[in-house]
């Protein structure tokens, strides 16, 4: 199972070869075929056979991630299917209502894969979030490295008229809580107009204040400010490796240093930073 750093990762439909090969030359840190909405019943088998085809030809050194329909449906198992015999590093797991969703969708990929893709959960709708931490239990007890939220589909649930800012606000606090009580990674959804650079980039520095790692993306022009916004400053990578270092020398368990305040917490916090740092 292989999981690397990324800040953006681009949503691509399956079901065009040729679309693949051209995400494979964006900027993004991981691409996301996609088979669920954007790929229509009819062409859902010729977009399996399409992941089979092209992703095994692509560079392995950034995560490759297939978005399968829900556990709910009739394309599930071969979906994953699919996503295996591909050689993807992740599936991401749509529309989780409950950690049932969860520990089945595992644990299917584990009975047909000895070292099984990573699993990625988005919670859809309101039902999902109530079940915020049962959910948050079975990512920690399976190969669940993500936790992200789908914004249009929740709004669409709700019935909401439009996508508003205030939904995508509380969504963003419920997913991070989750996340962090699952230990796994949050992941901020996308931005919908994509020819809105200025709201890209305010939702990304925004979702990277609250905690979140990084964020998907429906079209390459969004991939700079996303990146942009999940990059730390070069002085920010420094002064973590300092305050690291002088933790890791002191024989305390708290310290003041550079005006920071340091225990096993917050020093945690900037290792991370520095793990996910871009090379």
């Amino acid at each position: 199972m292989t999981v690397r750093p990324r800040r953006s990762a681009l949503f691509t439909p399956a079901d065009d070869a040729e679309m693949l090969r051209k995400a494979a030359e964006t900027d993004a840190d991981a691409l996301i075929f996609d088979l669920e909405d954007a790929v229509p019943p009819d062409e859902k088998s010729a977009a399996r056979e399409n992941l089979r085809t092209v992703v095994p030809t692509l560079d392995g050194n950034r995560e490759i991630a297939v978005r399968v329909n829900a556990r709910n449906t009739e394309f599930f198992t071969d979906d994953i299917v699919a996503a295996i015999d591909a050689g993807a590093d992740a599936v991401v797991l749509p529309m989780v209502e409950s950690g049932r969703n969860i520990r089945e969708s595992w644990s299917a990929l584990t009975v047909l894969a000895d070292d099984p893709p990573a699993l990625r959960a988005t919670i859809e709708t309101p039902t999902g979030m109530d079940a915020g931490r049962e959910i948050a239990a079975a990512c920690r007890a399976t190969g669940t490295v993500s936790l992200a939220f789908g914004f249009a589909d929740y709004c669409k649930a709700i019935g909401a008229p439009g996508t508003p800012d205030r939904v995508r606000k509380r969504l963003e606090l419920r997913t991070v809580e989750y996340a962090s009580m699952a230990g796994v990674d949050p992941v901020a959804s996308v931005h919908l107009d994509v020819d809105d650079e200025a709201g890209v980039r305010q939702v990304a520095e925004r979702a990277r204040a609250l905690g979140f790692l990084g964020m998907t993306a429906i079209h390459p022009a969004q991939l700079a400010p996303i990146n942009e916004a999940f990059t730390p400053e070069a002085e920010e990578l420094a002064q973590a490796k300092r305050l690291v270092k002088a933790f890791d020398e002191s024989e305390k368990d708290s310290l003041l240093v550079e005006d920071v305040f340091l225990d096993t917490a917050t020093v945690d916090r900037y290792r991370r930073l520095l793990e996910r740092a871009p090379d």
